[in-house]
């Protein structure tokens, strides 16, 4: 299975060769900041870009343009928000995957696809445990961890957030 990966308004991540211990799979990255039509933005000037100008409207429409049929998406904070939205308006997945997607809260309905979210305990705007269990399939919180926790547990081998992505992919663990 191929993984469509979307990065967060900080270029996170920069690499997308490491980020799963996928083995051979093939692994497709992709930057918020390309996807909205300003590469040249970052940070909080992207996050208006996206959110208070029409950017994350451009990167839906370019998400949307991929063939993501046989894909697993993967998204992180925006960039699992843009993936989202991307499904919703027809991009193919086979599963999704948000890490810190806060803005998913605005979100009413579940998605068509296997849907997997994780949060961090102390991140102020995640999602309530209702909504939790009303919109995704499944849902995670790690206890005392930041909004950002995914930069590092993400890269970190045996970290409990990679261990849950691959028990997701894999149809294993308590994500079935």
């Amino acid at each position: 299975m191929q993984h469509l990966v979307v990065g967060d308004i900080h270029g996170f991540p920069e690499t997308f060769v490491e980020l799963l211990d996928a083995g051979s799979f093939q692994r497709h990255g992709l930057q918020l900041a390309d996807l909205s039509g300003r590469p040249d933005l970052r940070g909080d000037a992207l996050h208006d870009h996206l959110f208070n100008q029409d950017g994350m409207r451009h990167a839906i429409r370019a998400l949307r343009e991929i063939d993501g049929r046989g894909c697993l998406g993967i998204g992180f904070s925006a960039g699992g928000t843009a993936l989202w939205n991307a499904v919703r308006e027809g991009l193919e997945l086979q599963a999704l995957i948000c890490v810190s997607s806060t803005r998913l809260r605005f979100e009413t309905c579940p998605l068509d696809i296997p849907t997997m979210v994780f949060w961090g305990e102390l991140d102020p705007y995640r999602p309530t445990e209702s909504w939790n269990n009303a919109v995704p399939q499944c849902w995670k919180i790690y206890a005392g961890k930041q909004h950002d926790f995914y930069r590092l547990d993400a890269l970190t081998v045996r970290s409990p957030l990679r261990s849950d992505i691959a028990a997701f992919v894999e149809g294993r663990g308590p994500f079935e």
